[in-house]
């Protein structure tokens, strides 16, 4: 059986994936890329590659999926539209 997801670390993982993207690409739309560290510049040319950058709900979505597993965060993270009041 799989475990539950964490839902207070999935939703601390939101947050900074939201706030981290909106950062980023204010900061590239700015022309400011260089500003970044490597894995935002990074993750900024990964997304531009794929067609995506205009994507920003794509970006905060694969984003939060690196954090939480980053966190060894346990189970399947919840989606980023899914209800995280269970976590506050």
């Amino acid at each position: 059986m799989a475990e539950p997801a964490d839902l207070q670390l999935a939703n601390d993982c939101l947050r900074r994936a939201t706030a981290d993207v909106e950062a980023w690409l204010a900061l590239f739309g700015q022309g400011r890329l260089a500003a970044l560290s490597p894995f935002a510049q990074m993750f900024i040319y990964q997304l531009n590659r794929q067609g995506r950058l205009a994507d920003t709900a794509f970006a905060i979505a694969e984003l939060y999926r690196l954090y939480y597993r980053g966190a060894d965060g346990k189970g399947e993270p919840p989606g980023p539209g899914d209800d995280l009041r269970g976590a506050i």
